[in-house]
């Protein structure tokens, strides 16, 4: 028998889990589906941000890490920019997901973990739910009033139901997350030139305790190379690193996927929403997109509540959610 919600997200992402508290704070029945075993893992990002979006998001201080000084590297300069008091972060990815999680929870919703969406219900041309599995292998139908696809890179419910094509342009990243004991703390690096990532950059991004993000990302199809090539050579390659990540290892390695076409020019159909990188909600020209993700999952999330509430979940209702909405926040 199918299970019913009113408001279904698929996926537990930033944009995910700030829809599910958005919708579950206006009474709807909320359900977050989520295919990995724990929020927040794998990483799939460098966590770079600002720090006033964290505050007006109301973001624990404990869950980011304020950066004083940003250095750009390229192979004839170096600018160096310092910030009193500090205007970019770096987040604690895996802590703010769960964080976010927990807010989704306390607000009503319901979250499952272990459960993949395979396939889409439709009615009459109507989103009315998924199917999924979930950890046992069994299979359910899962119905609901509003979908909100949040499943980022893939947005797996807006290709199955002819919102777009895989995304072409995007790009691909590659970290290290790195015990460094001599990485100063406050400094941030953003390093160019093809030599070190062609068709995109460098960073090094230190997040507390020790630990720095090394990573290189580079946008296909621009450039067919693999990023991961090109990481072992920045600590060995470019001079302003080499002494700062003397004995320095790396603790984990990270990969990451980011779209790279804008977005889209609507993000809805009947019963139908995409968040985060599912509608291309981020900045193209650096590859961010947390900030985005949860700004645009908390107005899904508010309009399919609406609209739930209205008893009007077709596509011109849902329409509210706006490429207008979304951009004013670059």
């Amino acid at each position: 028998m199918p299970e019913n919600c009113d408001v279904l997200i698929v996926g537990g992402g930033p944009a995910g889990l700030a829809a599910g508290e958005a919708a579950a704070k206006q009474g709807v029945r909320t359900l977050i589906l989520e295919r990995q075993h724990e929020i927040g893992y794998p990483i799939h990002t460098s966590g770079g941000t600002w720090v006033s979006d964290m505050q007006a998001l109301n973001i624990p201080r404990a869950l980011y890490h304020p950066i004083n000084k940003v250095v750009f590297v390229s192979p004839q300069r170096e600018v160096p920019l310092s910030y009193l008091p500090a205007v970019a972060c770096v987040v604690d990815v895996r802590g703010l997901y769960q964080h976010l999680a927990a807010r989704a929870i306390a607000a009503g919703a319901s979250l499952r973990v272990r459960h993949t969406v395979e396939q889409t219900l439709l009615e009459d041309g109507r989103v009315c739910g998924v199917t999924a599995k979930n950890h046992a292998g069994e299979r359910i139908s899962q119905r609901s009033a509003v979908t909100v696809d949040a499943s980022g890179f893939s947005r797996h419910v807006g290709v199955r139901t002819g919102m777009g094509k895989a995304f072409h342009r995007y790009g691909f990243g590659a970290e290290y997350d790195m015990y460094a004991p001599y990485y100063p703390q406050d400094e941030l690096y953003l390093i160019m030139g093809s030599r070190f990532a062609p068709r995109g950059y460098a960073w090094a991004f230190p997040h507390g305790d020790g630990r720095v993000r090394l990573g290189v990302g580079v946008i296909h199809p621009d450039c067919d190379d693999d990023a991961r090539i090109y990481l072992d050579s920045i600590i060995r390659d470019v001079p302003q690193l080499t002494e700062k990540f003397k004995d320095a290892s790396p603790i984990e390695f990270h990969t990451g996927l980011f779209p790279s076409e804008g977005p889209f020019e609507r993000f809805s159909r009947d019963g139908l929403l995409l968040a985060g990188d599912a509608g291309g909600h981020g900045s193209t020209l650096v590859g961010e997109g947390i900030r985005f993700a949860i700004y645009s999952g908390q107005m899904a999330g508010s309009v399919a509540a609406e609209a739930v509430k209205a008893g009007n979940t077709s596509a011109a209702f849902l329409g509210r959610f706006t490429k207008n909405g979304i951009m004013h926040l670059t």
